[in-house]
């Protein structure tokens, strides 16, 4: 793990971290003339029962045939219950993906959410910065995760976070998070706008995760005070920006995509400046990652 000594101690640099893999052991899945992921070489004995793919010693291909999204979607559909029926899927959401080749291109099929880890798929989420004002210091609420969590149970995230399912946007998926997993009613967030965007390109495991983050700012009153609705977050707590980033430089407390965008946050709002030693190595792995 790429990290540096320094005098307080460990030094934990996310850019890199969230950009560590060893593509040898995938080979590239292809559909519709689209490379859209990445497959584990462990795995191709399990695609090659599967009628609907080809498997070549260095690609996966779904079959030329399926010619259409919504043909590729009902194939892909069918195999993704037979292996969820088989405890083959962990973490199922029952919660539909578009699958595309890059961040903004065409949507090629649809796929459940828990099987596009498997295939290396580009994942995008909607990420919300929820931070009060007390006086000139800046304070940052975070949520800690269930300890149920089907991924990075326990870990610190965002006050809100959530994964953009077929056809929602990152915004619209940021409002109705706001609500399910902290209690920020509408009035509240209505003045919630995007403001930037992380990647990552991470090996994680035996599968690889490619995610295009989507951030959003929302200042909060000092008197709020989020509450878990679901039951994705076990509670919150609220940090002071020296503690942010002590958290992010000198730990693993958060969730790794979460780090990039607490430093985007930090570096936005004047709290990591050029200056500053981590600022470099920080702003230039924030977007590195997915293709």
């Amino acid at each position: 793990m790429p990290t540096s000594d320094h005098a307080g101690g460990r030094t934990y640099d996310w850019g890199s971290i969230c950009n560590e893999r060893d593509l040898r052991k995938y080979v590239p899945f292809a559909a519709g003339g689209f490379h859209l992921g990445w497959i584990n070489r462990t795995r191709l004995d399990l695609i090659r029962a599967e009628r609907a793919f080809t498997v070549f010693p260095d690609l996966v291909m779904l079959d030329e045939d399926l010619a259409t999204p919504s043909l590729r979607t009902a194939a892909v559909a069918e195999l993704a219950q037979r292996w969820h029926d088989l405890d083959l899927v962990p973490g199922w959401r029952n919660e539909p993906y578009d699958v595309v080749p890059y961040p903004g291109g065409p949507v090629v099929l649809r796929m459940e959410r828990a099987l596009t880890r498997l295939f290396g798929l580009i994942n995008v989420g909607a990420h919300v910065n929820g931070y009060v004002r007390d006086g000139d210091d800046v304070l940052m609420w975070v949520a800690r995760r269930s300890a149920d969590k089907p991924t990075y149970p326990g870990r610190l995230d965002q006050v809100v976070a959530g994964g953009v399912i077929a056809s929602m946007t990152p915004e619209a998926v940021a409002r109705k998070e706001a609500w399910e997993e902290a209690g920020i009613d509408a009035d509240l967030v209505e003045p919630i706008r995007p403001t930037s965007a992380v990647t990552m390109f991470m090996e994680h495991g035996d599968v690889i995760s490619r995610d295009v983050n989507h951030v959003f700012d929302l200042e909060l009153p000092a008197d709020f005070v989020p509450r878990p609705v679901d039951s994705e977050v076990a509670g919150f707590e609220l940090h002071p920006v020296e503690k942010l980033i002590g958290t992010v430089t000198g730990s693993r407390e958060f969730k790794p995509d979460c780090n990039l965008v607490v430093l985007d946050f930090l570096i936005r709002h004047h709290h990591l400046r050029a200056g500053d030693p981590l600022y470099r190595q920080s702003a230039l792995g924030l977007r590195r990652g997915v293709l």
